[in-house]
């Protein structure tokens, strides 16, 4: 079970299917560069575009704490859509995962990390009409010292219709799901690992934002002597 707020009502949410979107971009020719540059890091080329990666909801946390083994793993930004009760909402998560094991699996990568995500939800119908124009930040807290990560708009992602639209069809549409719909590029192309994480979504046209936090804990690795 989930608690969030939206617009000052809590409403209890129990998805029952996580949905990770990748490779969501509307600039093909810059998702293809994004993925160029993943295999020169040893990242697999995905099979098809966007890709649909099916995870478990026990992943999802609204903690502002996730504990990981080893320090390569990250944070991504990735504007999140949930359905509750057959109405959808807006919020932000991030999709931690293992950098190490991505190079294998990225599914298995994203598997072995906690996904945060924020209490704080819109309404997807009261935003879905300007969509392209809400922007996305994140930061990554290196040493004490806060560094942007990534910026962009949400126009540079498919429309949630759109992406739901390849979701039916390809046969993962599911009651109560949650969706996380892409990320932005890296603002230096380099992946960056730190004690925290930090995120926002924010509507120009109403001054309203969303916030995500957390802290990465490191656990001791048994198998390192």
């Amino acid at each position: 079970m989930i608690n969030i707020n939206v617009c000052g009502r809590n409403i209890v949410a129990d998805p029952k299917r996580l949905l990770i979107a990748g490779y969501t971009g509307k600039d093909q020719e810059s998702v293809k560069k994004h993925i160029d540059e993943l295999k020169e890091i040893g990242v697999p080329a995905p099979p098809q575009v966007p890709m649909i990666y099916d995870l478990s909801t026990n992943l999802i946390t609204t903690n502002n704490s996730i504990s990981v083994i080893q320090e390569s793993s990250s944070g991504e930004a990735e504007v999140v859509i949930m359905k509750i009760e057959r109405k959808w909402y807006l919020g932000l998560g991030s999709d931690h995962t293992d950098r190490g094991l991505e190079k294998v699996s990225i599914q298995k990568s994203k598997q072995v990390c906690s996904k945060p995500i924020s209490t704080q939800f819109w309404a997807l119908d009261d935003v879905k009409d300007r969509w392209d124009d809400i922007e996305m930040r994140s930061w990554m807290i290196v040493d004490g010292v806060k560094n942007e990560y990534q910026a962009g708009k949400l126009g540079e992602f498919l429309h949630p219709e759109e992406l739901l639209k390849i979701i039916e069809e390809r046969g993962y549409d599911s009651e109560d799901m949650i969706v996380f719909c892409g990320t932005l590029p890296i603002i230096n192309g380099e992946f960056i690992y730190g004690e925290a994480f930090s995120a926002e979504l924010y509507d120009r046209l109403t001054d309203n934002k969303i916030q995500l936090n957390y802290q990465v804990h490191i656990l001791v690795d048994a198998e390192v002597v």
